[in-house]
């Protein structure tokens, strides 16, 4: 048990220096929602780390507070961040306050406990755990599953509106709440102790260093922590000017057709750095390269699909004009963004 309370103590350092990492990169609701999730868990553990040692015992006055708080906002961050990802939501909205409905809940059948003077609290919640704290250790077992499931639903329904890249990192983040909430639904039942909870602690370790593997390996998935973005001195008037030189060259030159048009490339044809291309695109555009590449080909592909000159062109003939490489590639994207196969969609144009 000693060797796993040094190693959660290191990772509580972990999971701050993660979350400020993505914190003061760019204030969007999807990085502020991660990187306050990260960071709640990095305070999570400190606080198991308080309540199964001596320490406990010498400041009693904070015994048990905010350990219910802090796991009951797990789900609703992962919720809205997976929210942030699929439909790039920007901002929050008065429905999304429900969130915290259990934590007034909690405070409604739990605060006179909390506002107790710091020793009679502990000695109340020692002779009263069965009848009091149990109730809602069940609760936010609870909770957790219910945001475990819902999460798991929603992804699965929006995953086509996520790229490949994307999506690994989505269904990631989804199965490590899972098998959170499925182990705390589990010990909260079977537990003997506090102390039977660090495997619990040690798989949200996983999910730490999950994200940062992930932030790292995928530059334009989320702000990534490099050095070259803490030093960017790349102003909102200097991404407006690299946007308007995307846009041109997108649209003038449909430089896009290019099947082997990338990144690298486009910033070498607008004589701009490459991470200074990338941020506009996070940033100002609010979609990453592929996505944009590929909207710009689909609809390319639609105005073949429409024209009678193109109808005896195969599919496979139709998706190579297009700029795609390979006919799977230009199905999902088609699909993506028209909502339906290239098939169906030259049918309907014809029957039109």
């Amino acid at each position: 048990m000693a060797i796993v309370r040094y190693i959660l103590f290191a990772q509580v350092f972990v999971a701050f220096f993660v979350a400020g990492g993505v914190f003061f990169k760019t204030r969007q609701l999807r990085n502020v929602t991660l990187s306050l999730l990260i960071a709640l868990v990095g305070f999570h553990i400190v606080l198991f780390l308080f309540g199964s040692g001596a320490l406990v015992t010498l400041y009693p006055e904070f015994k048990s507070w905010f350990y219910f708080e802090v796991a009951l906002l797990f789900g609703p961050l992962v919720f809205i961040h997976l929210q942030c990802l699929i439909f790039n939501k920007s901002k929050l909205k008065a429905l999304d306050y429900l969130h915290l409905f259990p934590i007034l809940i909690f405070w409604m059948g739990y605060g006179d406990v909390l506002l107790m003077e710091g020793t009679a609290r502990a000695q109340y919640i020692n002779e009263h755990f069965y009848s009091r704290t149990m109730i809602w250790n069940y609760l936010l077992a609870f909770q957790m599953m219910v945001y475990a499931i819902g999460s798991s639903i929603f992804l699965y329904l929006h995953r086509t509106k996520l790229t490949h890249k994307r999506f690994q990192y989505a269904l990631f983040l989804v199965l490590a709440y899972v098998c959170s909430s499925v182990l705390i639904s589990y010990l909260t039942h079977f537990a003997n102790g506090w102390r039977d909870f660090a495997s619990y602690y040690v798989i949200l370790t996983f999910l730490i260093f999950g994200v940062g593997y992930f932030l790292v390996k995928n530059p334009d998935l989320l702000i990534q922590i490099k050095k070259k973005y803490f030093s960017s001195n790349l102003s909102e008037k200097d991404m407006k000017r690299i946007r308007s030189k995307i846009e041109k060259a997108f649209k003038m030159d449909q430089v896009f057709l290019d099947g082997s048009f990338n990144i690298s490339g486009l910033s070498e044809l607008l004589n701009e750095k490459q991470h200074h291309v990338s941020q506009t695109f996070s940033e100002l555009i609010s979609e990453n390269f592929n996505d944009y590449v590929n909207k710009h080909r689909i609809e390319v592909a639609k105005q073949y699909l429409h024209d009678s000159n193109y109808k005896q062109y195969k599919i496979e003939a139709i998706a190579l004009e297009s700029g795609f490489n390979n006919k799977v590639t230009f199905y999902k994207a088609f699909t993506k963004f028209a909502d339906q196969t290239p098939s169906a969609f030259r049918k309907l144009k014809s029957e039109e």
